[in-house]
């Protein structure tokens, strides 16, 4: 339990105490747009006059919307002499869901994509897009910026399809989006490694239902780590940003379902039946949650939230009857649960990734720990079915001794397996010592004797096979071979390599 706990209050440090915070990962802007003219476009698509006609609005950029329409939209940002007395390269950044074209003060800055009245007639921009700024085009004071846009290739409706408008010191921006997710990558290999670790656990039969649910929860919590970070893998065109969207909530959907089932799994003595309607049941009220929830960071955040809450009722449930590992389970899931509205949107981009990195860490150890006891209790279990057959064996040797055959100077002899000590390789000959101290050599080789003597006869050395019936003691010499002394003050060699196989032999009779 200690243990658990020093896992637990390791994972709240490194939520709380993060060693990157990212706040450099946006650069200091030159100027950003205050408000917006925005304008439907004029007869074949051109500019309106004068961006103050009765269907012009004012609007903010956030509140600015070119999913599935054409808009023309005009702002103002001030400069000030300082601004313009560097000597780096400046560019306009623009962030959005749009195709674009992008003048300022009147002068044609680029395309991003090409801005249509249709489907058909637009070529879809990337999301993140830089344009050059001339410092020769800027003016100390006002500067006039007009956009045009089109988001007629929008899959879902976003209620802030435009993220950012500035003009910045000039970047790439996938570098600087990169820069701002890159500590969250840090936990992918761990990830990775649960999923092949776990994956393989499952494969090999080994606790195969929670190796295949934490194989699960780490490939979920992976995939949208990835999906998360793609923005800053590289620079992709707008539709493709509906589908990270989704396909974020998808893995954030999963990796909470894949909490809750591994938690029913190790806690509940539920029947396969009952949990699957259980998983049922919060997959249905979690997707109810995804569909009234708008905004998809909030749709991820509540989904999550949703299934942390249940995990944590079960476990303080669980907790309060005393059930053993439970309060380290409500830990987790009510600490978890409690820093997602605690850090907001910045808990999806760094913190989350952290977090689950944590809690699969808790989860990992507690499956190992579940994978060695059952492979102590398989050992003890085969140790338990070994000495039960030697015991058998025993007995039946004793009530009815098997008869071994055997062949010496053309003549055949059945000698009752009962009165042997051991049985010594010699060339071509086996020499056999009796309890009564008599020996005898026969035809044959010890391979040949070995598959028809019984369970209780162990070979212990290529020349030697002894019936543990008549061993007194087992010693391991310093070079690592061992020695067996027998009843009859005989020392009998074990070869190093069998030497835990005989131990293991010896225990068990």
């Amino acid at each position: 339990m200690k243990t658990l706990f020093s896992l637990t209050v390791l994972t709240v440090l490194a939520l709380v105490f993060p060693p990157f915070q990212g706040a450099s990962a946006q650069p200091a802007a030159v100027a950003r747009a205050p408000v917006l003219q925005v304008c439907p476009p004029g007869p074949g698509g051109e500019p309106p006059a004068d961006f103050a006609g009765a269907a012009c609005v004012e609007t903010g950029l956030h509140a600015l919307d070119p999913q599935n329409r054409e808009v023309w939209a005009r702002t103002r940002i001030t400069v000030s002499e300082a601004q313009l007395s560097g000597t780096g390269p400046l560019g306009l950044y623009l962030a959005g869901k749009a195709a674009s074209e992008v003048w300022l003060n009147g002068e044609p800055l680029g395309r991003n994509g090409q801005p249509g009245a249709t489907r058909a007639l637009e070529v879809p921009g990337r999301m993140d897009a830089v344009f050059y700024v001339p410092r020769a085009l800027l003016q100390v004071g006002e500067n006039d910026i007009v956009l045009h846009l089109s988001g007629q290739h929008s899959r879902i409706h976003l209620s802030s399809p435009m993220h950012a408008l500035a003009v910045i010191p000039y970047t790439q921006m996938s570098q600087l989006i990169a820069h701002r997710y890159w500590p969250s990558l840090v936990t992918l290999g761990f990830f990775v490694l649960g999923v092949v670790f776990f994956g393989v656990m499952a494969w090999r039969s080994e606790e195969r239902e929670s190796s295949a649910i934490l194989a699960l929860a780490a490939f979920f919590a992976g995939g949208q780590l990835l999906w998360e970070v793609s923005r800053g893998v590289f620079a992709y065109d707008y539709p493709v940003h509906d589908i990270r969207l989704m396909a974020i909530v998808v893995f954030a959907f999963g990796f909470g379902l894949c909490l809750n089932a591994y938690l029913l799994k190790t806690l509940s003595v539920f029947s396969v039946r009952l949990r699957a309607l259980i998983l049922a049941g919060l997959g249905l009220v979690m997707l109810a949650v995804v569909l009234a929830t708008t905004g998809y960071d909030g749709k991820t955040g509540f989904a999550l939230l949703t299934a942390l809450l249940h995990g944590a009722g079960w476990s303080l449930w669980w907790t309060l009857r005393r059930k053993p590992g439970a309060l380290g389970f409500f830990a987790v899931f009510a600490g978890l649960a409690i820093l997602i509205p605690l850090f907001g949107g910045r808990f999806l981009d760094f913190y989350l990734y952290i977090a689950s990195a944590g809690i699969l860490l808790f989860l990992f150890f507690r499956q190992a720990l579940a994978l060695v006891r059952a492979r102590r209790d398989r050992q003890i279990e085969q140790a338990r079915a070994r000495r039960l057959e030697t015991a058998l064996a025993e007995a039946r040797q004793r009530s009815a001794p098997a008869q071994l055959q055997l062949v010496s100077a053309g003549r055949v002899e059945y000698v009752s397996t009962d009165r042997i000590v051991q049985l010594k390789g010699a060339g071509d000959y086996v020499e056999l010592h009796y309890a009564d101290g008599r020996t005898a050599l026969f035809n044959g080789t010890l391979a040949g004797l070995e598959e028809d003597l019984p369970e209780t006869f162990l070979r212990v050395h290529r020349s030697h096979i002894v019936n543990t019936a008549f061993v007194s003691a087992l010693e391991r010499e310093p070079s690592g071979i061992g020695r067996l002394t027998l009843t009859n003050a005989t020392d009998v060699p074990v070869s190093r390599r069998i030497m835990p196989k005989v131990r293991t032999a010896l225990a068990a009779a």
